[in-house]
């Protein structure tokens, strides 16, 4: 969705170009009908990627149901291990220190940290990333090098993209994601002074 929304963008920056070029008001609407196409797509995919984690962790569940969450490697590993499952997380519970908009509330793998919130603008400045980023083996996250859960535990940097294509989520408590952007944004105002 992500991809059809800038399509979209593009298609009415065409559109746009094509009515200063040629002065036909239609051209104008064409693009303002696309944008906001573009703008219910990146909705539509912002609430399809939030509501997995809340769909999750639903509150009336007993705190001794299991739950499954962790991406497809880790489950995969889990059950070859003969891994205990997960204990629901209730609302109740801490999900680690307050980080406003990165940190998703909800259940999350005994012993892990959440998984990292996303906005869209910084999901967009990593996802073709090949930054380094360190894993454990068997853990389900990325993390950067500060990151405390990464205390006495042998790690292996992977590029972020290989991460995420491996089903590693990022950490909510060191938020790699939200770094990783924040160090292209610094890259780029630090290459235009």
């Amino acid at each position: 969705m992500i991809i059809a929304a800038g399509l979209l963008v593009l298609g009415g920056l065409g559109l746009f170009v094509a009515g200063v070029l040629t002065g036909v008001a239609t051209f104008y609407w064409a693009c303002v009908g696309a944008c906001v196409v573009a703008a219910v797509l990146l909705l539509l995919a912002r609430r399809r990627m939030s509501a997995p984690a809340s769909a999750l962790a639903p509150a009336s569940a007993p705190a001794s149901a299991p739950a499954v969450t962790a991406p497809p490697a880790a489950r995969l590993a889990a059950t070859s291990a003969a891994a205990a499952p997960a204990a629901v997380r209730t609302p109740s519970e801490p999900d680690g220190p307050s980080t406003g908009r990165h940190a998703v509330a909800g259940s999350a793998e005994a012993g892990e940290p959440p998984v990292e919130e996303v906005e869209v603008a910084d999901l967009l400045l990593v996802v073709d990333l090949t930054d380094e980023v360190l894993v454990v083996d068997e853990h389900p996250r990325y993390h950067v090098a500060r990151c405390r859960h990464l205390a006495d535990r042998d790690t292996i940097p992977l590029p972020v993209d290989e991460a995420k294509s491996d089903g590693f989520t990022p950490c909510g408590t060191c938020r790699p994601d939200a770094t990783l952007a924040d160090r292209v944004r610094a890259k780029r105002t630090a290459s235009e002074n």
